[in-house]
């Protein structure tokens, strides 16, 4: 299957429901909340340590040949910047997309090949991801030739 055109539009809560439903339970991460911003997509909750430490993550969403990307541009926890954790962070994704062939981690840039999760899933598709574009609210994503 090779999609011609494709235009979606995501809102916060789409977002929402989809972490809620997705992300582990035994992860520790409570009081999630995601907002979709032009800047990006930017991530709050608290993470349980030996008490809730909150945290604040803003991720600059693109598309490099096709291939989703999310890199990392800021990271606040206890309402300071924590660039020292910033690795933490992404070590922890990176130990997660060693369980997923569509998922990679380039130093502070998450990587989602789209079709590859497609696949997974039983559906071989080529998707063209052209574009990833957030404005207040939505994230529209589009797709095709």
């Amino acid at each position: 299957m090779d999609i011609q055109r494709l235009l979606v539009v995501l809102t916060e809560q789409d977002l929402n429901d989809l972490a809620a439903k997705h992300l582990p339970k035994d992860l520790g991460v409570e009081s999630l909340e995601i907002s979709i911003e032009p800047e990006g997509v930017r991530v709050k909750g608290s993470y349980q340590m030996f008490m809730p430490v909150s945290f604040e993550i803003l991720w600059e969403l693109g598309v490099d040949g096709g291939i989703a990307t999310a890199r990392l541009a800021n990271f606040r926890t206890l309402g300071m910047p924590a660039n020292v954790l910033k690795s933490l962070i992404m070590n922890v994704i990176a130990d997660a997309g060693k369980k997923h062939s569509w998922l990679q981690v380039v130093g502070d840039v998450v990587r989602v090949d789209g079709d590859g999760l497609l696949k997974k899933e039983g559906l071989t598709a080529r998707a063209n991801l052209r574009a990833l574009r957030c404005q207040a609210g939505k994230l529209v994503v589009e797709a095709g030739n």
